[in-house]
């Protein structure tokens, strides 16, 4: 087989196995929807480019053990950018949930002082009678 050909049914296969990693994220809340969409963007335009492109003469420049080893940094900078992604994105809806707590425990406390202050207004009515 031509390492041309390789190299597109490379890009098709990861293309595919990207977005589908991505869809599934997404429906398991792992990745917020920015970044879903922005993955799902990247591997259509992976797959389109497997699809479109024809890297003929390519081969002359580069070795098959070159083509290895640019596939496999290409590999770990994708998975790198993926992992960053969905920490970034777990952090994120951490802080979310974290906010909304604090927004509630602020709710509350607020809450409490109105209903202490009514109590001590009333407190002081009941001596002042007395």
């Amino acid at each position: 087989m031509e390492p041309g050909a390789l190299l597109r049914i490379i890009m098709v296969v990861v293309g595919i196995m990207l977005f589908a990693y991505v869809v599934s994220s997404l429906a398991k809340r792992k990745m917020t929807e920015p970044f879903c969409l922005t993955w799902g963007v990247i591997s259509v335009i992976i797959v389109l480019a497997g699809l479109l492109l024809r890297p003929v003469v390519w081969n002359r420049y580069i070795s098959g053990t070159g083509l290895l080893l640019g596939l496999m940094i290409a590999f770990c900078v994708v998975y790198g950018m993926l992992f960053m992604s969905a920490r970034v994105s777990e952090l994120m809806r951490r802080n979310h949930e974290l906010a909304m707590q604090v927004s509630l425990l602020n709710q509350e406390t607020e809450e409490m002082r109105r209903q202490l202050e009514t109590l001590l207004e009333k407190e002081n009515k009941g001596q002042d009678a007395v």
